[in-house]
């Protein structure tokens, strides 16, 4: 899992849409990628958490703004998170990360996916590079998410996964993938 450095906001945002090009290069499928909800949330995060890195108050505006964006697309990324290059979120709605949670670089997020503490106790999770996190799942607590894992849909995932695994059930049951990227 590899360490989240501060970023300049251009190269970042170039790997998110470089990652909305991934299944479809064309352009019909560039603007509609831009346009989504998710990729929208995402720009509002890029931004302020350029300004975060960077000491620069952004207050009350981004208070406004954010709420605006979790209004409109039901997706709360603050800026105190770290989220990496190339996340993609493929489908919008109910998307809450902790404002303490990590995300690696080139990760997934579908709809319905929380990343958090334990009520308020616990810790946040880390989760690695290349990481795909299926609709509904809830990662939470003080945990690490490897490399190249899979987490399936609707998950409850309350223990760390190994780097290449996959986990799924209600509470997650980890198994290794047998075609693991390395």
């Amino acid at each position: 899992m590899a360490h989240i450095a501060r970023q300049p906001l251009w190269s970042t945002v170039q790997a998110d849409i470089a990652r909305l090009r991934e299944e479809d290069p064309s352009i019909r499928a560039l603007v509609r990628g831009v346009l989504s909800q998710g990729f929208q949330a995402l720009l509002v995060y890029r931004v302020f958490r350029w300004c975060f890195e960077r000491r620069i108050p952004t207050q009350p505006i981004r208070l406004v703004v954010e709420r605006c964006i979790e209004i409109t697309t039901g997706i709360s990324l603050p800026a105190e998170a770290t989220i990496g290059p190339g996340l993609r979120i493929h489908h919008f709605g109910g998307i809450i990360l902790h404002s303490q949670a990590v995300v690696g670089a080139g990760c997934t997020l579908y709809q319905g996916v929380t990343l958090g503490d334990l009520g308020g106790w616990g810790g946040v999770p880390r989760v690695g590079d290349h990481v795909l996190i299926g609709a509904g799942a809830k990662i939470l607590g003080a945990l690490d998410v490897g490399d190249h894992c899979r987490i399936g849909a609707n998950a409850v995932v309350l223990t760390s996964v190994p780097a290449g695994s996959v986990a799924v059930g209600i509470p997650a049951v980890v198994k290794m993938q047998a075609n693991a990227a390395p």
